[in-house]
């Protein structure tokens, strides 16, 4: 007869307060967002819910962010279910260097991370699994980029490595349409998420071959998936 009450996130209800602000036009398109300081104050909530919150109108489409500078408003509609074949067909180019990249560190980072991840890092990445699958399950697309970016970001944490984490900061923030791309195509995040949990069981078992050819596989796997929803090969 009854349906669970789910725990609301602070930085959710923050980006819902933004979203309707910008659905009713009280910032107009192109208008920058207060400042994270000021959406501390007026929201009472703290730096990293507010910037949780921006991330999530990111990925929706209303806002775009400029770093060092700010968020904009991108559109009163937002286009996270817009149809993607039309965006693959506009951002061909982008989408396959930002996989290009991808292809080339990620698989090397997993495999240095299976080696030195910490007990502490291993754990969050456990965490992370499981929100996905509540994600997943909740059928919530929006955090579902959001944790599957993050899921990426910890791998890269996790190697120890400060320049190699702070490359993979820069890409778990940049090129925000490579994230939502491929979860947008029918049945990927479900299937995301096996091949995030088979790379997590290969790093906690500190196998770094296998951990490396998995994600090599899965970054393959999402491009096959954007390629059969369109993404031109050229």
């Amino acid at each position: 007869m009854f349906k669970p009450i789910k725990k609301v996130r602070v930085s959710e209800t923050a980006a819902k307060q933004l979203e309707e602000l910008i659905k009713n036009k009280t910032f107009v398109e192109g208008e920058p967002l207060p400042s994270e300081r000021q959406l501390m104050q007026e929201l009472q909530v703290g730096r990293g819910s507010i910037r949780e919150a921006l991330r999530i109108l990111e990925i929706k489409g209303f806002i775009e962010t400029q770093p060092g500078i700010g968020a904009f408003v991108k559109s009163y509609e937002g286009d996270i279910f817009s149809p993607l074949s039309s965006w693959l067909k506009d951002n061909n180019e982008a989408l396959r260097h930002f996989f290009e990249v991808r292809s080339l560190l990620e698989p090397s980072t997993a495999r240095m991370a299976a080696e030195r991840m910490s007990e502490e890092d291993l754990e969050a990445l456990r965490k992370n699994i499981e929100e996905f699958r509540s994600t997943v399950e909740d059928e919530d697309l929006p955090r579902a980029i959001l944790v599957d970016a993050e899921f990426h970001r910890l791998i890269g944490k996790g190697t120890g490595n400060k320049v190699l984490s702070s490359i993979m900061d820069v890409l778990y923030r940049t090129m925000i349409e490579g994230w939502k791309a491929p979860l947008k195509i029918p049945g990927q995040p479900c299937k995301s998420l096996q091949e995030h949990t088979m790379i997590l069981e290969a790093i906690s078992g500190k196998n770094g071959d296998k951990a490396a050819e998995l994600m090599s596989s899965h970054l393959s796997s999402a491009l096959k998936a954007l390629g059969d929803a369109g993404l031109s090969k050229d």
